[in-house]
C-alpha cells in the first residue's frame, strides 16, 4: 500500500463520513454492488483488469464503474441511492492525477434531470468546501462565477471561435496542426476522436480556475445519456481544469441503448480491443422498472486532492502507484 501521513488518513475518513451524512440526510440510501463481474462496461476507451483463477476455469473483470449494477437497483424500485465503490482501470499511467485503483462516488436520483442534478451537486460541493476546503477556497467560493455552469457550445465559441460540427473540428485540427494525419485520413476518424482532440488541446486547458460545470454535449458523445433536441443531456465537472465528475440524464430506451452497445462493440473491434458481450441483465432492467432519473460519478481521490490543496494523488491516495 502507498503509505500516507496520519493527518491525511484522518482527513480522508472525515470527508467520507461527511459525504455519507449529507447523502443520508438528503434521502439517499447507501448500497453496495459487485466489484468482480463476468461482464463489464463497454466503453471503447476504458480497459478493465481481467482476473482468472489459478486453474484458469474461472474468469471475470474488476469493474471500471458500478453503473450497470446501480441502475439495476434503481429498476428494483429504489429512488435515491449512492455507493462509494472501488473501481479499476488499466492503462492509467504516466500522470500524477491517474491511478489504477480509485474510489468513486456514484449516485442516482429518481425524478430529476441533468439540470436539477447540477444544482444539487453544486450545493453538495459548496458544503464540502465550507467544511474541509482551504481558507482560500472558502473565500473564493463566495465570489461570483468561481463556481460556474457553461455549455459546451459556449466554451467552444470562446476558445476555438466556432462550434463543433465535424467539418469545423477537422478544419481546426488541420489549422492548429493537432495531428499529423492528412485531411483525407481525418475524414475517416470517429467523431468523438475529432471532438476530444480539439477539446483536450484547445478547450480544457483554458477552463481556468474554480469549478466549472460543463453541460450539453454533442449527441455523438452521449454515451449513456439521453439526447433531447439534438443535445446529449450530460455534464462534466472540472476544478482548476482537473476533471472530477461525469453525469447523465439517464437513457432509459432499451432499443437505443442496445444500438449504442452495438456501435461500441464495433469500435472496440476496430481498435483491436477485447469485445465484451452485452450485459443482458442491465438491458432487461431498462425495460422493467428503470425510472426517469439522473446520475453522477465523482472521482473521490481527485475531489480529496482539490479540497486538501495538495498537488498529486501520491499525496492523498493510498491506491496510487508510481509505475
Amino acid at each position: 500500500m502507498h503509505s500516507l501521513p496520519k493527518d491525511t488518513l484522518i482527513f480522508r475518513s472525515q470527508v467520507f463520513r461527511k459525504v455519507r451524512e449529507i447523502l443520508w440526510r438528503d434521502g439517499f440510501l447507501e448500497v453496495d454492488t459487485p466489484t468482480f463481474k463476468p461482464i463489464v462496461g463497454m466503453e471503447p476507451y476504458l480497459d478493465p483488469y481481467e482476473v482468472r483463477s489459478p486453474s484458469g476455469q474461472e474468469k471475470g473483470y474488476l469493474i471500471t464503474s458500478p453503473e450497470y449494477s446501480l441502475k439495476q437497483m434503481m429498476a428494483n424500485g429504489l429512488t435515491r441511492i449512492f455507493e462509494l465503490a472501488h473501481t479499476f482501470r488499466s492503462g492509467e499511467m504516466g500522470s500524477e492525477f491517474h491511478s489504477k485503483e480509485f474510489l468513486m462516488l456514484e449516485l442516482y436520483a429518481k425524478g430529476i434531470d441533468d439540470l436539477a442534478l447540477r444544482q444539487y451537486i453544486e450545493t453538495f460541493l459548496r458544503e464540502l468546501i465550507h467544511t474541509f476546503g482551504t481558507k482560500e477556497q472558502q473565500q473564493k467560493s463566495t465570489t461570483p462565477n468561481w463556481i460556474c455552469h457553461l455549455s459546451v457550445t459556449e466554451v467552444f465559441l470562446e476558445n476555438v471561435g466556432h462550434g463543433f460540427s465535424r467539418e469545423d473540428l477537422i478544419q481546426t485540427i488541420r489549422n492548429q496542426k493537432l495531428s499529423t494525419s492528412s485531411g483525407q485520413e481525418l475524414e475517416t476518424w470517429q467523431y468523438e476522436d475529432l471532438f476530444f482532440l480539439v477539446f483536450l488541446n484547445l478547450v480544457e486547458p483554458k477552463l481556468g480556475d474554480g469549478i466549472v460545470f460543463l453541460y450539453d454535449y454533442p449527441p455523438e458523445c452521449a454515451a449513456l445519456a439521453r439526447v433531447v433536441d439534438g443535445v446529449a443531456k450530460r455534464f462534466e465537472i472540472y476544478w482548476d481544469g482537473l476533471e472530477l465528475a461525469n453525469a447523465f440524464f439517464e437513457l432509459s430506451d432499451v432499443k437505443e441503448q442496445r444500438k449504442r452497445f452495438l456501435e461500441e462493440q464495433g469500435l472496440r473491434t476496430k481498435l483491436g480491443k477485447e469485445v465484451f458481450p452485452m450485459d443482458e441483465d442491465f438491458l432487461s432492467s431498462l425495460e422493467n422498472g428503470f425510472p426517469e432519473c439522473a446520475g453522477i460519478s465523482i472521482g473521490m481521490d481527485r475531489l480529496l486532492l482539490k479540497l486538501s490543496g495538495k498537488h498529486g494523488l501520491g499525496e492523498i491516495s493510498p491506491y496510487w502507484m508510481e509505475v
